[in-house]
């Protein structure tokens, strides 16, 4: 009983709505920061770097105002091993890497074509799968991953054909998905580095990025441009840039928590629904005209996805059938009853 009513309908209607606000409202405030309205000089890896940063201060001010109100939570110790763990520096390398590229790529392209850009990611992780952890994908997958492409392809060929993408738009997103995918296999490994601990990950992480990243900042003159300009005083550019680290902190909770409330399947059909929702707002936000191959190459894109999440849900029933144990009958005659099944 308690269990349904944690997931009663308009929890799981919250819930959802919350994930979608943050993931959409994420994306149009870092379009607008790299879109050029506070300048031509180029902000990316300042915003970037400032994306880190602010997460750092933001998990700094929750805990001190924890210890202020009592509410217990505590901030993760930046000890030197942790911060050191050749694992950890593999994810905050990556994840540095995956974070300017798609900052980047959002640069270079349309809010409204985001999802697609950004469809290549699910490719690189089956191929990073199998070449690093030598997991076969099943026919299923791979006919997921063929929609995927020709639906990229089309998308892409439309968009050039509109003249709203340029070649580095299609380059840095490659990387951006190539990256990400990385990024999401280490990111299992740097949980193991932190005990599983989701707010020491996300505060040594972007700790580390801080760091690695400050010196670009330094050296691309990205800092002392904003210092020596007229938007150093701009209070709307750090409000949007301190909003861009709050969401990228909110969001993974977000998305734990939509997993919570729902099922990993049901997350993954909820940020498939997002996205369609995400380019339709685009679209008719900057009134914009697809044509029907635009479309199309969107809703393979989409397909491709879903075939995947099924088949990968199908492969989890069949891994809980395979790993279940079975009731073991006695057939010792002494005993007066048979032996319960483990639990």
């Amino acid at each position: 009983m308690a269990e349904e009513k944690r997931r009663s309908p308009l929890k799981v209607a919250a819930v959802v709505a919350m994930y979608w606000s943050i993931s959409i409202s994420m994306v149009f405030i870092m379009k607008h920061l790299l879109s050029g309205s506070y300048g031509n000089q180029d902000l990316t890896i300042f915003v970037t770097w400032y994306q880190s940063a602010s997460v750092v201060v933001l998990i700094l001010a929750m805990s001190s105002a924890s210890r202020l109100l009592k509410f217990g939570l505590s901030i993760p110790s930046l000890d030197k091993e942790t911060i050191l763990n050749s694992d950890m520096l593999s994810l905050s390398f990556s994840f540095v890497i995956s974070l300017t590229m798609n900052n980047l790529m959002l640069k270079h392209i349309s809010v409204s074509f985001y999802q697609v850009a950004r469809s290549l990611t699910l490719i690189f992780s089956i191929l990073l799968s199998f070449c690093m952890l030598a997991k076969a994908p099943s026919y299923k997958v791979v006919l997921a991953c063929l929609l995927i492409i020709a639906g990229f392809v089309i998308g892409v060929d439309q968009e050039e054909a509109s003249g709203s993408i340029t070649i580095w738009g299609i380059i840095y997103g490659l990387l951006a998905s190539l990256t990400s995918a990385l990024t999401g296999i280490y990111f299992k490994k740097g949980e193991y580095a932190v005990g599983g601990s989701a707010l020491k990950l996300a505060y040594i992480n972007n700790f580390n990025s801080m760091m690695i990243i400050f010196p670009l900042v330094l050296s691309t003159n990205q800092l002392s441009h904003i210092m020596n300009s007229d938007i150093a005083t701009n209070p709307q550019l750090w409000l949007f840039l301190t909003a861009s680290g709050a969401l990228s902190l909110a969001i993974g909770w977000a998305s734990a928590l939509q997993i919570r409330y729902t099922s990993p399947v049901t997350h993954q059909i909820s940020i498939n629904a997002k996205s369609i929702t995400q380019t339709v707002i685009a679209i008719l936000w900057n009134n914009e005209l697809k044509t029907v191959f635009w479309w199309f190459g969107n809703v393979l894109v989409l397909f491709g996805i879903g075939i995947y999440t099924f088949a990968k849900y199908q492969e989890s029933k069949t891994q809980k059938v395979e790993t279940s144990p079975m009731p073991t009958k006695n057939n010792s005659s002494s005993s007066s009853s048979p032996e319960k099944p483990t639990v």
